[in-house]
């Protein structure tokens, strides 16, 4: 039964930096303290720089 509590801290662990980015980020100065910039090309898409042609990504 204890490997269930082990498995259990384990997955949350793991997964608990991704949490962060289950959000949309909808303004620049979000965009810009999670590491992201705006106008960009060829990077990972993670939210927008306020306007919705405006992308903020991430490499």
């Amino acid at each position: 039964m204890r490997i269930h509590y082990l498995l259990f801290m384990f997955l949350l662990v793991l997964l608990s930096p991704h949490a962060a980015f289950t959000q949309r980020i909808k303004n620049p100065v979000s965009c810009l303290t999670n590491g992201g910039i705006c106008w960009c090309m060829g990077f990972r898409q993670i939210g927008t720089c306020g306007l919705p042609k405006v992308r903020c990504c991430k490499k």
